[in-house]
Parts: structure tokens; C-alpha cells; sequence
């Protein structure tokens, strides 16, 4: 897919230039959304909205005369995750994920700029390794593979297994291609289109992660690996954001080392290290206590939206996302209540560390529970038991082992 035209048009002698962006399934080769209710918005200003035609294009005058990151893009279409990004958007493709039903089930979409022309997405655990030349595993699948710029490569986990770590992973194919070695045939990375690579990660209705590629570290030029997150044995989703060297000179694109899991594995000592400011976490906190009053005023899309802004702000705030699990559950978006609470589990620090663990595996069981999945809700009982004695744990797990009787 090419990169859509840039539109100039000229009034009383003033360039002005309109944004454009494509709109595709993520999950189906090239199938264009219509009527995809495109809204960017602006800190104190109004929102300007408009919608995809038949092609999937949406097309207006640059809003606020801004394409920047001061501009926020929502994207709505009702059977699909919503989407908001930040600016610039013109010229880009994005791709939008069906909702998905079970609770376990994942779709994680990678998309970027025209160069490297081609990019694969692969994900890799046990047994399995999904990527453009086996597209089926587990319960798992490449619904798209793109060799052409923008993508969208799409995988779709589509139930989860317990106890199995997955492992994400992109792969810059166009490495070892002579669309990016100079005339020497010397190897070189298109630095300033990296910084446009991303991968999206949907559960349930919505977006919940966006992560974009790091800066190639010194050393690592030739570099073709990079791991955005993985997914425990719990089904936590741990950020890593690192850059791998597999170390194999081999001049073809899909050749990889022998021992790819070993390096993979060898470097997830490197810590993903999100600094965050006294400033943020003071703004973070602000958004937090709105969060709050929302989901007491009961206004749970509201508290949603606050919770996240405070994350984007601080991500390493555990308490925030149990706010947000339950804000979810309140809500009806029991999958994405089930990640908030993995998050909480993960990040619970401090004194309150194993009342934050507890609650969060109560609340995860509570809602296998609700679905009828006793096996995976008596785990999730028993691990809330093992953080801190509890009456009403020790009923449910009996609960639980009465059910599966």
C-alpha cells in the first residue's frame, strides 16, 4: 500500500495543507472501513469530526491548523476497538481490530511508515512460532502479513493459554535488502522512519497499549529485533521495549539464528526503563482523583479515559491501574478489567503490595467466574489466597471445587 497523496491547496496566496488517512480492517487483507467517525481533538478547543468514504479515506483541512502531537485522532466504528493516537497523522494507514469475545483472546497489529518496505510481526511460545511462513498455531494466527509499507501485520492469539509465555516480537526484513544498502551496499536502517513504527495491542472492545519502537542504541545499527512486550505465565503484559541483535550475518530477510529463543531470552535482563518526572507524576496523580470522581458519579467511560491519560503519564502506578480494572468491570469490558488488574498485580509495591495482589486476583476470579470459567477462576481465588487469608477467598475457592466436581 502506497502512502496517500498529500494535498495542497492554495487560498489568497497561503499554502494550506489537508490531512488524509486510510482506514483498514486489521484482520483482513486490504478490506478498506467506511463510515469510520474520525474526531481530532485539541486541548481548549472544539472537537472537528468527519468520517471515511467508500475508500476509506477521510480527508478535511489540517484541524487547528496543527498536525502535531498536540493533536489527538479518535477513531470509532461501532464492532471495532476505537482507536486514539497522537498526531501527525497525515499520509498514514490505520487499522482498526473487530472487537473480540473471549476473555483470553488477543490482537496485536504492527504498523509503520513506507520504509522499511517490509516489517514482520511474529509472536513466539511454546512450540509455535507465528510469522509470514507458518501463519497457524495454537489457537493463534497471522491474519495479514504486508510487504509493501505501512503494513498493517496482525496476529490474533485467540485464547490464551495459562502457564505459556508469549513472546512478541517485530523484525525489520528489509534489513539485508538492497532497498536499504547504499551504493557501497553498506547496511543502513531508515532511522528517521523508525521513530513511525508501532504495534498496537487490543483486547476485548478496545486499545490498550501502544508501544513505539525505541531509538536504536549505540552498537546495535545492524539490529533486527525488537520486543516490544511478552506475556507472562499469568497472562500479565510486561513491557520490554528492547532491541535485539540475533547476531546471524546471513544475507537473507526470514533467516534466523539457531538459537533465537536463547538470545531473546539471554537479553530480557534489559530493563524497560520509563523515567517519569515529579511534574507527570503529580499531573498522573491530578487525573488519577478525576478518575475517581467519575467512577463514583458513575460515569465509567469517563473514569476509563482519566485512569489511562493518568498511565500515559505514569505507567508505573499500580494503584491506578486497579482503579482501572474496576472502572472496566463496571463498564462491561470484563477482558480488558482482567488486564488492569494483571497490571495491578505486577506493579503493586510498597506496604499495601499484597492487598493491591489479593484484590486484583479476586477480581480477576470474580469475572471467570461470571463467564462460567471455573478452573481458570479457582486459580485465580487461590492466588488472592495465597497474598493475604481471607474468609471470603477460602468460600469461593470451596465455591469453585464444588463446581468442578
Amino acid at each position: 500500500m502506497r502512502k496517500l497523496l498529500y494535498i495542497v491547496s492554495v487560498c489568497i496566496g497561503l499554502t494550506y495543507a489537508d490531512t488524509s488517512v486510510n482506514v483498514l480492517d486489521a484482520t483482513i487483507k486490504d478490506k478498506v472501513l467506511e463510515d469510520v467517525e474520525v474526531t481530532f481533538q485539541k486541548e481548549g478547543q472544539s472537537s472537528i469530526k468527519t468520517k471515511t468514504d467508500s475508500k476509506g479515506i477521510a480527508t478535511l483541512p489540517t484541524p487547528f491548523g496543527d498536525d502535531s502531537t498536540n493533536v489527538i485522532m479518535i477513531l470509532k466504528k461501532d464492532g471495532y476497538a476505537s482507536m486514539a493516537v497522537k498526531c501527525p497523522c497525515d499520509g498514514f494507514v490505520y487499522a482498526m481490530s473487530p472487537v473480540l469475545e473471549n476473555l483470553d483472546s488477543l490482537r496485536v497489529v504492527l504498523q509503520w511508515d513506507d520504509q522499511p518496505k517490509d516489517m514482520d510481526l511474529h509472536a513466539y511460545f511454546e512450540n509455535n512460532h507465528i510469522y509470514f511462513s507458518d501463519r497457524h498455531g495454537d489457537k493463534a494466527y497471522l491474519d495479514v502479513d504486508d510487504v509493501d509499507g505501512f503494513g498493517p501485520e496482525t496476529i490474533t492469539i485467540q485464547k490464551r493459554k495459562n502457564g505459556q509465555k508469549y513472546v512478541f516480537f517485530v523484525h525489520t526484513f528489509s534489513s539485508w535488502a538492497k532497498e536499504i544498502r547504499d551504493a557501497d551496499g553498506k547496511y543502513t536502517l531508515p532511522l528517521d522512519k523508525l521513530k513511525n513504527v508501532k504495534v498496537y495491542v487490543y483486547i476485548g472492545s478496545s486499545l490498550v497499549r501502544t508501544y513505539t519502537m525505541p531509538k536504536i542504541p549505540n552498537g546495535l545499527e545492524n539490529a533486527r529485533i525488537w520486543v516490544p512486550f511478552y506475556i507472562d505465565e499469568e497472562g500479565k503484559i510486561i513491557d520490554k521495549n528492547i532491541i535485539i541483535d540475533d547476531g546471524n550475518p546471513a544475507a537473507s530477510g526470514d533467516s534466523f539464528g539457531p538459537d533465537l529463543e536463547k538470545i531473546i531470552a539471554k537479553n530480557f535482563n534489559l530493563s524497560y526503563a520509563h523515567l517519569v518526572s515529579q511534574a507527570d507524576k503529580k499531573r498522573a496523580k491530578n487525573l488519577n482523583n478525576q478518575g475517581e470522581k467519575a467512577y463514583h458519579a458513575k460515569d465509567y467511560e469517563r473514569a476509563i479515559s482519566l485512569y489511562m491519560d493518568s498511565i500515559d503519564l505514569n505507567p508505573n502506578d499500580g494503584q491506578t491501574y486497579s482503579n482501572l480494572g474496576l472502572a472496566y468491570q463496571k463498564a462491561g469490558k470484563l477482558a480488558e478489567a482482567n488486564w488492569a488488574n494483571r497490571k495491578a498485580i505486577e506493579l503493586a509495591s510498597g506496604a499495601n503490595a499484597n492487598v493491591i495482589k489479593a484484590s486484583s486476583y479476586y477480581n480477576i476470579a470474580r469475572i471467570y467466574e461470571e463467564k462460567g470459567e471455573y478452573e481458570s477462576a479457582l486459580q485465580n481465588f487461590q492466588n488472592a489466597q495465597a497474598h493475604k487469608k481471607n474468609e471470603v477467598y477460602t468460600n469461593a475457592i470451596r465455591r469453585m471445587e464444588e463446581k468442578l466436581r
